[in-house]
């Protein structure tokens, strides 16, 4: 684990030299009306189980974790809605083993996940109606080892293991990781990889497989998507903003054009093989977040507005990357935070995934919208069932105010439900309808806004849910 002293020294260290200096705001007391108007194209469909997080292989390791035992943590996990996805893994899974008795351990390099440690995360599983991706280690483990454990993980998970991951981030195997020799090319890669998969599915049949799980190539993706040919059923990649030591709040500010090529290239090589894709890994910068800007207020805009981007370019669903990183210390993006003594709460940015729920709750589907003169900095989103709008969500990470007219959405009847900060910066105080997540883990709205005039306002750095009556869920 990281020395805790020269972990805080870094951290402040960090956050003094990188986390820019907030903007001034300067609001204009007026606000043009904007209208949402629904283009004649297709819904996209939002399967139920979008909303995931995302743990190293240690976490499952950490007895009394992921268990119906921590109360706080099943509820917290729970509030995100009656499916999900937690998907195991990360770099920690290419340091791991399966020994079915033990002796247990989580350290970042050697991590062992016994079968009771499966068995609990069963448990919790079936608590919370999710399921599980699960990795095993590609990079360093045999073939034997893997059907093992995979064995072990169909037996114990059962209907919640969604998928099999063989490694993490594979194509940087022959670079920065060093487990094979380079160039590690595609073409070596798929020769592993259908080597294990067919000695796994041998014996384990039926089992599913999630992959390639890259940290950045979508090449592999849409390789793996063309000559998958029935060996694969969800492809898999990652995402950060940008790296720890490289990240800025603009960044989180600003659209990221690398994220829109990839949406693009992700959503066509999931429509042209009828392969589901999933960004297995996601957060704001990678190395466990910028201390100071992922942790704040930003950090939740900033969650809402991406899962709602992927939602709309086709993801089947994301993983929030959470817990303990492989450095040892909990994240400063993790959605749901640590005490250092086992005390579980909500962080800001699981405020942000708070609000995506309640804008998916009742409905499948996004409906287009028609392109409008929105100001840059303000985003809408309408998720609908059957093709007929429910619910909207409009984010406004401008420096002005904006009202949004829903008239065109036949949109009246309905509540709002404010995602708010004392600041940009705070990391205390965020809402969600009025209210905070509270101690148990819990979270219930207090202020339910009627919608007038069929219009909402949006404040500058502020986000709202519009939800019609009879589709809050709580």
């Amino acid at each position: 684990m990281l020395n805790r002293r020269k972990f805080v020294s870094s951290i402040l260290k960090i956050s003094a030299t990188l986390a820019l200096p907030w903007p001034e705001v300067h609001l204009s007391g007026e606000s043009a009306v904007h209208s949402l108007r629904l283009a004649p194209e297709p819904p996209v469909e939002v399967p139920a189980d979008f909303i995931g997080l995302g743990y190293e292989m240690s976490s499952v390791a950490t007895r009394g974790l992921l268990s119906t035992t921590n109360g706080r943590y099943l509820r917290l996990v729970q509030g995100l809605g009656p499916k999900g996805v937690l998907r195991v893994g990360g770099i920690v899974a290419d340091y791991a083993r399966y020994l079915p008795n033990g002796p247990a351990a989580r350290d970042a390099k050697n991590t062992v996940i016994t079968r009771a440690a499966i068995e609990e995360l069963a448990a919790f599983l079936r608590a919370t109606g999710w399921r599980a991706i699960w990795s095993v280690n590609f990079a360093q483990g045999t073939i034997e080892q893997a059907i093992a454990e995979a064995r072990a993980a169909s037996q114990v998970l059962g209907n919640s293991l969604l998928a099999l991951e063989l490694g993490n981030e594979v194509e940087n195997y022959g670079k920065s990781q060093l487990f094979r020799a380079a160039p590690y090319t595609y073409e070596i890669y798929r020769k592993e990889f259908d080597e294990w998969r067919s000695a796994i599915v041998q014996a384990v049949p039926g089992i599913c497989f999630a992959g390639p799980d890259t940290a950045q190539s979508v090449e592999w993706v849409e390789r793996m998507a063309n000559d998958a040919a029935g060996k694969i059923q969800l492809l898999t990649t990652h995402y950060y903003r940008n790296g720890q030591h490289r990240g800025s709040v603009q960044q989180l500010l600003s659209p990221d054009q690398r994220l829109a090529d990839v949406l693009a290239r992700m959503r066509t090589a999931s429509l042209e093989s009828g392969i589901p894709w999933r960004m297995c890994e996601i957060n704001s910068f990678s190395g466990g977040g910028l201390p100071g800007v992922s942790d704040t207020f930003i950090g939740a805009i900033w969650t809402l507005n991406t899962m709602l981007l992927l939602a709309q370019n086709g993801c089947s669903g994301v993983n929030m990357e959470t817990g303990v990183n492989q450095l040892g210390f909990i994240s400063s993006y993790s959605p749901i935070q640590d005490d250092g003594n086992g005390v579980n709460s909500a962080g800001p940015p699981y405020y942000g995934m708070l609000a995506f729920a309640q804008g998916l709750s009742g409905c499948h589907q996004m409906l287009p919208l028609v392109s409008s003169d929105l100001v840059e900095g303000v985003s809408a989103y309408v998720f609908g069932a059957r093709g007929k709008p429910r619910n909207a969500v409009i984010v406004n990470m401008s420096l002005t105010n904006t009202d949004i007219s829903l008239a065109g959405l036949g949109i009246d009847k309905a509540s709002v439900l404010r995602l708010t900060a004392p600041e940009r910066a705070s990391k205390t105080g965020v809402n969600f309808g009025g209210a905070a997540v509270d101690s148990n883990g819990n979270w219930k709205p207090k202020m339910k806004e009627r919608l007038l005039k069929m219009s909402v306002q949006v404040p500058s750095m502020t986000a709202v849910v519009v939800r019609a009556d009879g589709s809050l869920a709580t």
